[in-house]
């Protein structure tokens, strides 16, 4: 009685208060511990069981059986396995399922085997728990092969031999034995069951029979919130968000069940994953109208939800409703989602104030917290987490120190970065791509070619990323050379026809000069999404062909592609070098009115930069003052290359002077600040400019260098 109303004090003073006692007081309070979740407590008072000279009966050795589950425990699991053996209870159905659970829970699938064969007699449960193992080995035709034995046997099969046997079909068989196994349910009159309808819905959606899962529960008329969370989940998984979202809302609106709290958090997963903010609110609105008593689990899913949607101001209210009931996970999520929402020191904030709270990080937690420094290249902060992350014990996970090797190499600090790759013991094909990734981005693209040379040295199979940051440094020595030797590699490692390695192919011949090669690659390619489009456009911009942009951009069009914000920047991009200008204005005007996007500050610049170009100041000017916001530093340098260009001297002063205001106090600025001088002869004040920009900065103007290849030695 006091095990079930959960008095656990009061259960072991009446034990160590009993004259005599006997196998099953023990065994009351083994299996009482185990039911309130103390497995370590249970253990130990089978152990004193034990010395108290008790001999264990099957109920005793079932129930530490399943202690050794719950402490995840495999050794002492064994222990108990040898006192099996010693007491001769090998053959006891019983105790057999407890074994075979056990050796399933580790994956120790031939000892399970041992164990199944060893039984003379087999009842139910067992088989059911044999077809589970083999089920979860992937082996659906042995799984069948019991399900057969119950089917032959008077017993018959039970609901949890549905349940285990559409598990394996889920994970291994096919929608054929799916449809055989639903034909036996039906006959035996077991379809609306809990579980194993839930189990139906979960076999059909794993063959992408959405449309057949919502039927049936519409024809069995359910009212079961597990089996329809279960098809609301299953249709976010096969990104059918708004199939999600209209189940849910006709559940709501038709109140079939009562909306519980796993179906509230699946519900906002789909409008996160969506970002369909709509829902979401609505699902607020549910939950604060109805009194729902909120968990952690759906606080943590509007606010993840919230930050998918960019609403941080939202996410931060509900953050500060839970206050300082904060756990882990709420913190976490407070954190990625002000770095998703490009907000990293906020994140650090929020990192260092969770410290404060005595909450500790977990890995998720550094990994966010990393990413926000790589967003804002803030080395010192980012080394001010790696001393923590060291402290703390948490500095030897993988995917943290990943990110670390990706946070130095991508604020140039490559010594550090190379340090923590040195120091582990495998090559880990991630930290090297995030090392290559940073030699790329900082134009060494001998040292990033060095280390892909490395890993395959090491004999580590270099993944998509990988290939795409090695096209990507040979695209910044313009080595079209090594280039095709990477696409020989590509091709030999069966990668070609991956989107993500097609567009860094494209963008490698393009840059590379061999446009013709990265025409001819694009028209090979079996898949063209948006990336793979782009990549050609951008090629096209680059040599540019602003014809041959514009004809790109057509044929995209005629597949069904919509375009986005980086194909208007190729176009733009195109026009401009090819002094089109009033296509450019007209293709900026139909990237907003016809196509909704709003325009970047790249696409203001292409703009500026071709009215400059043709030497129409006027339009240029007027062009900025329409903005909404001031103008860049991007901007403002592209105006004033033409105004050099052109000669326009007082119109170059004045942007000069701009530049100044907005602190442009940068080594290109007085470089062209001392140019706009030479064109008016005034030889004085560009030597001024060049030795302010010197004595400022301390650097002078890096002269330009270029490369030329020969037999496939740069020099």
């Amino acid at each position: 009685m006091y095990w079930k109303c959960g008095y656990v004090s009061l259960a072991e003073q009446v034990f160590d208060e009993m004259p005599e006692r006997d196998v099953v007081s023990w065994n009351t309070m083994i299996s009482g511990y185990l039911s309130v979740g103390y497995g370590w407590n249970a253990f130990i008072f089978f152990k004193m069981m034990l010395s108290c000279g008790f001999v264990p009966d099957h109920l005793s050795l079932n129930s530490v059986l399943k202690v050794c589950v719950m402490n995840s425990d495999l050794s002492r699991g064994i222990q108990v396995h040898g006192l099996i053996v010693k007491l001769g209870l090998c053959d006891n159905a019983f105790v057999g399922n407890g074994l075979i659970e056990l050796y399933d829970e580790f994956d120790c699938f031939d000892e399970s085997l041992n164990v199944f064969d060893a039984l003379v007699c087999k009842d139910v449960a067992v088989i059911n728990t044999m077809i589970k193992v083999y089920a979860k080995m992937g082996n659906v035709e042995e799984a069948f092969e019991n399900f057969r034995l119950l089917v032959s046997d008077m017993r018959g099969p039970t609901r949890a031999t549905f349940v285990n046997l559409l598990g394996g079909i889920s994970g291994y068989g096919s929608l054929k034995e799916g449809l055989l196994v639903h034909g036996f349910i039906v006959k035996l009159g077991l379809e609306g069951q809990g579980l194993v309808e839930n189990s139906l819905v979960e076999m059909y959606c794993s063959f992408g029979a959405m449309d057949e899962a919502f039927d049936l529960l519409l024809y069995l008329g359910s009212e079961n919130v597990m089996s329809w969370t279960t098809l609301i989940s299953q249709f976010s998984i096969h990104g059918c968000f708004q199939e999600a979202m209209d189940v849910f809302q006709q559940l709501h609106h038709d109140e079939v069940v009562a909306i519980d709290e796993v179906m509230l958090v699946c519900s906002l997963g789909a409008s996160a994953a969506s970002k369909c903010l709509c829902l979401g609110t609505q699902i607020h609105s549910i939950i604060v109208k109805t009194g729902i008593s909120i968990h952690k689990a759906v606080v943590a899913a509007l606010m993840d939800m919230y930050s998918n949607c960019f609403c941080l101001e939202d996410m931060h209210k509900v953050f500060q409703q839970v206050g300082c009931n904060s756990d882990l996970l709420i913190w976490t999520i407070v954190i990625s989602g002000n770095v998703h929402n490009g907000l990293p020191m906020e994140a650090l904030k929020y990192f260092s104030q969770m410290l404060n709270e005595g909450v500790r990080p977990d890995t998720v937690a550094c990994v966010s917290v990393l990413t926000g420094c790589i967003g804002m290249q803030a080395t010192e902060h980012g080394e001010m987490v790696h001393a923590y992350v060291t402290k703390s014990g948490s500095g030897t996970k993988s995917s943290v120190q990943t990110t670390l090797i990706s946070l130095y190499a991508n604020c140039g600090c490559f010594s550090s970065a190379e340090k923590l790759i040195v120091r582990r013991v495998d090559y880990d094909v991630v930290s090297v791509t995030a090392l290559m990734s940073g030699y790329a981005k900082f134009g060494d693209s001998i040292k990033a070619l060095f280390w892909f040379r490395k890993l395959l040295r090491e004999g580590v199979s270099p993944n998509n990323f990988t290939f795409a940051c090695a096209l990507r440094a040979s695209t910044k020595s313009t080595s079209i050379l090594t280039g095709r030797s990477l696409h020989n590699l590509i091709i030999k490692v069966g990668l070609e026809d991956e989107n993500f390695v097609a567009s860094s192919l494209i963008d490698m011949y393009s840059k590379c000069g061999a446009i013709e090669d990265a025409v001819h690659y694009f028209n090979r390619a079996q898949q063209k999404d948006i990336v793979v489009w782009n990549s050609l456009l951008a090629g096209h911009a680059h040599q540019g062909n602003s014809e041959e942009v514009l004809q790109a951009f057509n044929e995209m069009q005629n597949c069904g592609i919509k375009p986005d914000g980086i194909t208007f920047l190729s176009i733009l991009s195109g026009c401009s070098h090819g002094a089109l200008t009033d296509q450019v204005m007209e293709y900026f005007c139909m990237m907003r009115d016809v196509y909704g996007i709003s325009p970047m500050v790249e696409h203001y610049a292409c703009v500026i930069d071709s009215l400059g170009h043709a030497g129409l100041f006027k339009k240029a000017i007027k062009f900025m003052e329409a903005m909404k916001f001031t103008p860049c530093m991007l901007m403002l340098r592209s105006l004033l290359s033409n105004c050099i260009l052109h000669g326009c001297s007082q119109l170059g002063l004045v942007v000069v002077a701009k530049m100044i205001v907005l602190g442009g106090d940068e080594i290109a600025t007085y470089a062209l600040f001392s140019k706009l001088c030479a064109i008016d002869e005034r030889w004085g004040d560009s030597m001024k400019a060049r030795e302010l920009m010197n004595k400022k900065v301390g650097l002078s103007k890096k002269v330009g260098t270029s490369w030329i290849e020969s037999r496939n030695i740069p020099s």
